[in-house]
């Protein structure tokens, strides 16, 4: 089960599954509320209500299955509670470029933070595509490989107060006293270069996590999915091996 960022529907993930190929198993991919194909919401929610939804997925899905839960970014922290709230639901998780705090924030997105808050009320993808630069560390390359992404985003309706909800969301997230709960074969993958939430956090996660294997990748940023998509693979291979 594949769980997209911030302000990302769950077809962000299709460019990801195009570059690595076939996967052995059944792909879901979920559309938190207000995203996508989901119902939007007016009110306030938290993480855990979009982990609430994901574990409703996976039973609509699968049944008495259980999930590979792959989460990159914000969808990584929902990944957090979906496996705190319905272990029954979750086999394994997949945590990218993730954090067990909401504020985990890198220094130079801060130093962005303007930029970063006009794209999250704009509806202009071209104004999206000015915080390329902080998700890809590979200079010149960024709006080549978010280019898929943004194709997509341009065919999606958005929603402002949807973007909002989900910084305030986010804002609040607070799981690291519990992770030592989660019992499920873990791996941590983070970019070194990651401008938007600090690599540090993902050590955290990875210390914090009981059966968690951490992976730091050199040179590589905030979207891993689309500037190291076959190391995201092999992590997802290496849960799925611990399972079978």
């Amino acid at each position: 089960m594949l769980m997209a960022g911030y302000g990302r529907s769950g077809s962000s993930w299709i460019p990801w599954l195009e570059r690595v190929g076939a996967l052995p198993f059944r792909v879901v991919l979920v559309d938190h509320r207000g995203t996508g194909e989901s119902g939007r919401s007016l009110r306030p929610y938290t993480l855990a209500a979009l982990a609430d939804d994901a574990a409703a997925v996976v039973r609509d899905a699968g049944g008495d299955a259980a999930a590979i839960a792959v989460g990159e970014s914000m969808g990584g922290m929902v990944a957090q509670h979906l496996a705190l709230r319905h272990p029954r639901e979750v086999a394994g998780l997949v945590l990218s470029a993730s954090s067990a705090r909401g504020d985990g924030v890198s220094p130079a997105f801060l130093r962005s933070l303007p930029l970063t808050v006009a794209a999250a009320i704009s509806k202009d993808v071209r104004v999206w595509a000015r915080c390329d630069h902080l998700l890809v560390h590979a200079k010149g390359q960024a709006h080549e490989l978010l280019s898929p992404l943004r194709q997509i985003q341009r065919t999606e309706p958005y929603s402002r107060l949807n973007s909002l909800l989900q910084a305030a969301a986010m804002s609040v997230h607070r799981t690291a006293g519990r992770l030592g709960e989660v019992r499920v074969p873990v791996e941590v993958i983070v970019g070194a270069r990651d401008r938007v939430l600090s690599p540090r956090s993902s050590r955290v996660l990875a210390e914090a996590l009981p059966h968690a294997r951490l992976t730091v990748l050199a040179d590589t940023g905030h979207a891993i999915p689309f500037e190291r998509p076959m190391e995201l693979w092999k992590a997802v291979m290496r849960v799925h091996d611990q399972l079978t």
